[in-house]
């Protein structure tokens, strides 16, 4: 038995999408041929036939030959179908030389049945090649193909032959086809599930194998009405075809990924497969009611039914448990990732702390020594006091995240007019503008606008927002930080003309660590938590963030704070 292919794709190789040139000439010639025997006189198609199916032999055999993988298996196809086309040259003989058909049984039987094992262990041999599993699912799936199948032999195949006047050894023959193919069926729904019919060579084997059943199906429901040379014969022709084009396709020696899986999935195809075989007891039914003098199997039916239903509800009992298991184990592993996230909070904020002191002393050390070094020396110790405070912020920015995150972000609020606090964070923040050739312009009311809020934060909020916008300006460019009442809140917007943000980005700006790709493709420096930091103050202000971007075109960062949160304690 075998699972479903593994999650990773067929591979897409020349000769895979579409049959290569030699298999593609043989499956128009064969067509052709196929066509031509319709068009021949009775004894010229007792020759014709043997001819199509040697000739599908002698590509067996030439495609087998060119393969480095799988040789084994095609070898038994090939003996398979070479069986079957001796069995078709002696019934041929008795047809030409004794003007009559093969007696029942005889030696065109034994070639003919001794064909399907030869057929059925090249299936078996590609399945243990394709990491065939014998899992409890894929035991079950055999078992319901089988049991609907069987169910169907059993009416119309074997009941009637039991029940015949048919000698022992006659019988014995006439229940040896169906059960071949009964065989055959199971075999082939495997194979197609192994690869999911996505190589050439396994498409086309697999199409000849059932070509090959239904020509045998429809041969035993109307053995007695049959014709050699009929329309039933096509079957039979063109799954010799198709076996020839299998094998001359390259793709016979490059099968699909082995699968690894314990468990098959529950795919569209087994679903398929499932509803199938569901689904055959009641065709039976209707083919009985509808079959004029055909008996009645209310037994088998029932038997089959039975059988089905349980197969199919320990199948289902499988899959429910698979994903209780499977929630499960999610379950655990969320409560795993929330743990190790605590501890990395804890970790971090634990090593900010720590680093927070000696960062300090070292700052005012740097300080103390640069106001009596020689002008020399004090430019290198600039260099180290502007490197020493920007580890301090971000150790300081990396305490805030701890806070935040364990819900303890403390707030001190007090009456502030927006106005005044905008004019100084950006009078602050000029240098870093002259110095990048951005300009800064600021848009206030007239009369100025109050909120109530934690000056310190929202200064942090500003000092990030406009910090940013300067960053991600080209050199000559502006930021403009405008105040305003919009639908009732104060809005505090920052607008720049820089590079943008995708709009696929945007939606995952202030998380935490994130990063635009712009900036990363830019190489501009940034840890990613300021914009979350910008949205856990506003946040505990009842306050809203949004942007509006578009690459090439600039941002626009937007602080709406409610007129008064006197809430806030």
């Amino acid at each position: 038995m075998t699972s479903t292919p593994v999650s990773e794709p067929f591979p897409r190789r020349r000769g895979t999408a579409l049959p290569s040139r030699a298999s593609a000439l043989f499956l128009g010639l064969g067509a052709l041929a196929v066509g031509f025997y319709f068009l021949l006189p009775a004894d010229a198609q007792e020759v014709w036939y043997v001819v199509i199916g040697a000739a599908s032999v002698g590509a067996l055999a030439e495609g087998t030959r060119r393969l480095e993988r799988s040789r084994a298996a095609w070898t038994f196809f090939t003996l398979g179908v070479g069986s079957a086309v001796v069995a078709d040259a002696i019934s041929g003989w008795y047809e030409l030389h004794l003007g009559k058909e093969p007696p029942t049984p005889s030696v065109v039987d034994v070639f003919y049945l001794a064909g399907y094992p030869l057929m059925l262990t090249g299936v078996v041999l590609l399945l243990r090649e394709l990491g065939a599993v014998r899992s409890r699912v894929a035991l079950l799936d055999a078992l319901i193909i089988a049991v609907a199948a069987g169910t169907v032999q059993w009416v119309f195949f074997f009941d009637p032959a039991v029940h015949s006047s048919l000698k022992p050894l006659a019988r014995v023959v006439a229940l040896g086809y169906p059960t071949m193919d009964l065989f055959m069926l199971v075999a082939l729904v495997q194979l197609l599930l192994a690869t999911g019919g996505r190589v050439v060579a396994y498409r086309l084997l697999v199409a000849s194998m059932a070509l090959w059943v239904i020509g045998d199906e429809i041969y035993g429901l109307s053995i007695d009405n049959y014709v050699a040379g009929g329309w039933v014969d096509a079957f039979w022709l063109l799954a010799y075809v198709l076996w020839g084009a299998a094998a001359l396709d390259p793709s016979a020696g490059r099968p699909p990924a082995r699968d690894r899986r314990e468990v098959p999935r529950l795919t569209v195809d087994r679903l398929v497969l499932l509803a199938c075989a569901l689904l055959t007891i009641p065709a039976i039914v209707l083919v009985e009611h509808l079959w004029p003098g055909h008996s009645a199997h209310p037994v088998a039916i029932v038997a089959g039914a039975s059988a089905l239903a349980v197969l199919v509800l320990v199948r289902f009992a499988g899959l429910i448990s698979a994903v209780e298991t499977a929630r499960r184990a999610e379950r655990r592993a969320n409560v795993r990732l929330r743990e190790l996230d605590r501890l990395k909070d804890e970790f971090i904020a634990t090593v900010s702390h720590e680093l927070r002191t000696p960062l300090t002393s070292i700052s005012g050390y740097i300080e103390l020594a640069r106001e009596q070094a020689e002008p020399e020396l004090r430019g290198y110790l600039e260099i180290a006091e502007r490197n020493t405070l920007r580890l301090l912020a971000l150790v300081n920015d990396l305490l805030l995240v701890a806070r935040i995150k364990s819900g303890h972000l403390e707030l001190e609020p007090g009456e502030v007019e927006v106005g005044d606090l905008v004019t100084e964070y950006v009078a602050s923040a000029e240098p870093d503008g002259a110095a990048g050739n951005v300009a800064l312009r600021t848009h206030l009311p007239e009369g100025g606008l109050a909120v109530r809020a934690d000056r310190r934060r929202l200064g942090q909020v500003l000092d990030n927002l406009i910090s940013n916008a300067i960053k991600f300006s080209p050199d000559g460019g502006a930021v403009d930080v405008t105040v305003a009442v919009h639908e009732g809140a104060v809005r505090i917007e920052v607008a720049d003309v820089g590079i943008g943000i995708a709009e696929e980005e945007q939606a995952q700006l202030f998380e935490r660590f994130f990063r635009a790709q712009s900036a990363l493709d830019r190489q501009i420096p940034g840890t990613g938590l300021g914009l979350y930091i910008c949205k856990a103050i506003v946040d505990a202000h009842g306050g809203t963030i949004t942007v509006r971007s578009a690459v090439g075109e600039g941002s626009s960062f937007a602080v709406d704070l409610p007129p008064s949160t006197a809430e806030l304690g």
